[in-house]
């Protein structure tokens, strides 16, 4: 009896044996062969070159410095251009998790994080290749199984001239302020600073936990504000030359029509000045438009707004582009803001009033606009009427379209603007320039309480046939005259290569 347990016994083990053995050779076999296969065999990312971002000339403005296989990024002006470039951040979860732009990202992969390395990232991005290596059971390496070379992303060549965008910055001395340079036949950017600004390869090429915590903590200076595009400012009177050809264009005035300058006016408790009348104590007499735009007359635009309405200046606001994103390529762009009677009731419960129309008239009030739109307006003036898209892009193809206004209404607002840079206007230090320069001032209150003014002048030159616009603002500078108008020319003097040009300060 126990000798038939004994048999049974080990005829049931040889049994389990066989039925394992089977299993693990034939059921199991590709299993484990491929889980083998994968233990002694390793995939090494390559990672792909990112594409390199030049300037119109060809200069490179970021590329790539290969250390031990890890590619960082180096940005080659710096500060200067980095609210343009952008910077570029480790993946997050829902990247790695779903990939980007098409294809699936490694833990060590970058995408950009803000200007053009963020709205280009798909052209910069490339592919990652990678390595099949056989590797033995401590990891060492006995041979290379294949390999998939990386494809390196596309090369993205800007409009920006980086000689110019890094001088200008310099040439701030970290003072609040913007610069935009555009060709006004074709909306192209010249040069887009803003500063003070942050150093793009603080975030990646020479990263710096500290100085990065800084840059995002300082609630003073805002480096890490693109003031030329998500800022909002009181335009003050770079706003009068939409307003002065919508009135023309509406038969509202004529070039010869005259509006006494009277220095102020008053509606019940309310005093309307003049500027001139303000400093001074004295007025301009009697102004057309030409003169109006010339000498930034107030009391001429009041009445002007006054006979337009809210609904006619703002219509023509919108033609020119303010109260919408201009669509640059770059992320965080605002559009700004026309006021008008439903915004007043809907956001401040009251309904709009005169006051709220000369206000208005004189870039003043709740409107806001960027500084990249005020360079647009100046665009579409020095073209007569050509609203071409602002782009940052070299090769990407010019798109405009045209506003509709007569040719003498266009020349009479040129005109002014001419006159405004020429003797007795208000841009004061442009007065010795042989170029002919087309100007507007601004000095716009801030109506938060305190006696600070933004500085603006917008320009274009040569007047009859501009090659080039640009518009400046300095924060809380002062007035446009006296501190924006010495930066354009400064700028301008080397641009159209005048060195015995002398642009007058304050202070000479």
């Amino acid at each position: 009896m126990k000798f038939w347990w004994f048999k049974a016994a080990l005829f049931l083990s040889f049994g389990i044996i066989f039925v394992t053995v089977i299993k693990l050779n034939i059921i199991k076999g590709p299993y484990y062969r491929n889980l083998a296969l994968n233990n002694r065999v390793t995939k090494i990312i390559l990672p792909a070159k990112r594409g390199e971002i030049v300037d119109r000339k060809g200069r490179k403005i970021a590329e790539n410095i290969d250390f031990n296989g890890e590619i960082k990024r180096f940005y080659v002006y710096g500060a200067s251009m980095s609210n343009v470039t952008g910077y570029l951040g480790k993946v997050n979860e829902d990247e790695l998790k779903n990939g980007k732009c098409g294809q699936q990202l490694g833990n060590l992969s970058v995408v950009g994080r803000a200007g053009m390395e963020k709205e280009m990232d798909c052209e910069l991005l490339g592919s990652d290749g990678y390595r099949l290596v056989e590797v033995d059971a401590v990891g060492n390496s006995n041979r290379d199984l294949g390999q998939l070379d990386p494809v390196p992303g596309k090369e993205v060549a800007l409009s920006i001239d980086a000689f110019w965008q890094d001088k200008i910055y310099k040439m701030l001395e970290d003072k609040k302020a913007v610069v935009i340079m555009s060709e006004p036949k074709t909306g192209k950017i010249i040069t887009l600073v803003s500063s003070p600004n942050y150093d793009a390869n603080d975030f990646n090429y020479s990263y710096d936990k500290e100085t990065v915590r800084t840059y995002l903590e300082d609630t003073v200076n805002l480096p890490m504000l693109n003031r030329t595009i998500a800022a909002k400012y009181h335009p003050g009177s770079v706003f009068k030359p939409v307003e002065a050809l919508g009135a023309l264009e509406e038969g509202v005035i004529s070039r010869e029509t005259l509006i006494q300058d009277t220095g102020v006016i008053k509606i019940g408790d309310y005093a309307y000045n003049n500027w001139l009348w303000t400093k001074r104590g004295t007025t301009d007499g009697m102004v057309n438009v030409v003169k109006a735009l010339k000498r930034s007359n107030d009391i001429f635009f009041y009445k002007l707004g006054e006979a337009m309405g809210v609904d006619r200046i703002k219509n023509w606001a919108e033609r020119f582009g303010f109260g919408q994103v201009t669509g640059i390529e770059l992320p965080g762009e605002v559009a700004g803001l026309i006021p008008d009677d439903g915004w007043k009731r809907k956001n401040l419960g009251e309904r709009w009033y005169l006051g709220d129309t000369y206000h208005l008239s004189i870039g003043q009030g709740n409107l806001t606009v960027t500084p990249l739109q005020i360079n647009q307006m100046t665009n579409i003036i020095a073209s007569k009427g050509q609203k071409c898209q602002m782009s940052l892009l070299k090769n990407k193809p010019v798109k405009c379209t045209e506003i509709q206004a007569k040719e003498e209404n266009w020349m009479a607002v040129i005109e002014g603007m001419r006159e405004a840079c020429d003797s007795e206007g208000t841009a004061w230090p442009l007065f010795n320039f042989k170029t002919e320069i087309a100007c507007k001032t601004g000095t716009a209150e801030l109506g938060d309480g305190t006696n600070d003014t933004h500085a603006w002048l917008t320009a274009f030159a040569p007047a009859d046939n501009p090659e080039i616009s640009i518009t400046v603002l300095v924060e809380r500078g002062g007035e446009g005259s006296d501190v924006a108008a010495p930066i354009v020319g400064d700028i301008l003097k080397e641009w159209f290569e005048e060195p015995e040009t002398v642009v007058p300060r304050l202070t000479e």
